[in-house]
């Protein structure tokens, strides 16, 4: 037990310290962290939220209308981050139309992102919505990003 125990608090003293060293880059914002080759580096999810897929991919209306109402206010209306408040988080607020951003994450890692919030990545600029939306619609949401990726 006790070793099992060792165990989870050195991994998430190792998970916490890569987070730490996610930093921004640019305009893309929400703790980035870009590589020699160009590419854009996310941390993996948690075990609880690891290889969740979106089982409404088709939802993206009903998610840009939660994105309306939920994140326009960082995001932007044209989920570019290019808002007066997303510009003054620290980190700014992602970019969620870039291809590279998009390309680097997986469902599970924007559903992980959006329940849990900048707290799950070691910062407070983004409100976790899980007390906020159901699963679903989080999951609507998720389906808009993908839709838009330019």
């Amino acid at each position: 037990m006790k070793r099992k125990l060792l165990l989870a608090v050195t991994m998430c003293a190792t998970v916490a310290a890569l987070v730490a060293g996610c930093g921004d880059s640019g305009k893309t914002g929400g703790g980035n962290s870009v590589s020699k080759d160009d590419k854009i580096r996310r941390p993996l999810p948690p075990p609880e939220y690891a290889d969740k897929t979106n089982p409404t991919p088709d939802a993206a209306e009903e998610g840009k209308k939660l994105f309306a109402n939920h994140c326009v206010t960082c995001h932007g209306p044209n989920a570019d981050g290019d808002s007066p408040t997303g510009k003054a988080l620290t980190p700014p607020a992602s970019n969620l139309t870039d291809a590279k951003l998009q390309d680097a994450v997986k469902d599970d890692y924007l559903y992980w992102h959006i329940a849990e919030g900048g707290k799950a990545l070691g910062y407070n600029g983004m409100t976790p919505f899980k007390d906020t939306l159901k699963e679903d619609q989080i999951w609507q949401v998720i389906a808009y990003i993908r839709s838009i990726k330019k």
